[in-house]
């Protein structure tokens, strides 16, 4: 049994925007809305290195959006053991792939194989019956299709995940609205723009750990890889934008300004690369930092005047 699945290759979807993606194209769905909740910065100060300490601060509601705007619910199942593991393909992958956890050091066909440890996650599309090997998509990593035993899942218990499809909702224009206002109060109740400041002001200081550590590749790595998915969920979240400007419920010059942003945060990461590899700071990062600033607030500004009021009206006409 076996889902004959084309993967949906985007280079900025994170491994699980990448799988909800190619299910949602599978079933002849859309998926955009589901990059609504692609804004944020989270950074937090701790014993961890410089570069574990910031991450994109998704919203955390993917599961929900592809539910209410693309009609595809996820169920979740625990398994406890590989001999159960096994048991929940055979019953749920006739109706639905699946999503598991893998660790991309057990994905043969990842370039971390037996080098880094990475969290990770594969679309598991069919099992072989008389060998119980499975077939796998991992569309981060590559095109093709993948074969996987059971054996190799990093897991011994864990969760899967599968889809059901149902009716698309009867959408109205103020369930697209809503999610302007859920953006900016996600802005504004994660401290975005503390974190960013913080992020900048910590960086003249605790790059060094960067550049002059014995073990400058544990540093770095970490560091260049989480700018690097901020730079791809914002042009993630340029995709919701998109999406609702095609609906006349926002200002094209928004998704420039955001466009350009990533861009930004991109220019950024390379001259991080370089530094590093010159083992010598200037003043350029900061001044891009400091740039990326005033564009993201620039950004919340201007959204703020497209947000839903609290008596369910479009309050653009009004502000700003």
């Amino acid at each position: 049994m076996k889902h004959n699945i084309e993967p949906v290759i985007n280079p900025y979807f994170s491994c699980h925007q990448g799988l909800l993606s190619t299910y949602a194209s599978y079933q002849k769905r859309d998926y955009d809305m589901i990059f609504a909740e692609s804004w944020g910065f989270h950074y937090e100060k701790g014993d961890c290195p410089f570069g574990k300490s910031l991450h994109p601060g998704y919203q955390k509601r993917r599961k929900l959006l592809l539910d209410k705007f693309h009609g595809i619910k996820i169920k979740d199942e625990q398994y406890a053991g590989k001999e159960n593991l096994l048991e929940l393909f055979t019953m749920i992958l006739p109706y639905s792939p699946v999503i598991i956890f893998q660790d991309v050091y057990d994905c043969p066909w990842n370039m971390s194989y037996k080098r880094n440890h990475i969290n990770h996650y594969i679309l598991v599309t069919g099992i072989e019956e008389s060998t119980k090997a499975l077939y796998a998509l991992d569309p981060y990593s590559t095109k093709d299709e993948n074969i996987i035993n059971v054996d190799c899942i990093t897991r011994e218990s864990g969760a899967i995940y599968s889809f059901v499809t149902t009716p698309l909702n009867n959408l109205k224009v103020e369930d697209y609205l809503e999610e302007i206002t859920t953006s900016l109060n996600h802005i504004k109740n994660s401290n975005f723009f503390h974190n960013i400041e913080c992020f900048k002001n910590d960086f003249q200081t605790r790059f060094e750990e960067v550049m002059l550590s014995e073990y400058t590749d544990v540093y770095a790595i970490p560091l260049i890889i989480n700018i690097n998915r901020i730079v791809n969920q914002r042009y993630c979240y340029c995709l919701f934008l998109n999406k609702m400007i095609s609906k006349k419920l926002l200002d094209p010059s928004i998704l420039n300004m955001v466009e350009s942003i990533a861009e930004k945060y991109g220019l950024f990461r390379i001259l991080l690369i370089k530094q590093i590899m010159k083992k010598k700071r200037n003043n350029e990062c900061l001044d891009i930092i400091s740039e990326i600033i005033r564009n993201e607030y620039e950004v919340y500004e201007k959204m703020k005047s497209f947000q839903i009021t609290g008596d369910g009206t479009n309050d653009r006409n009004t502000t700003g």
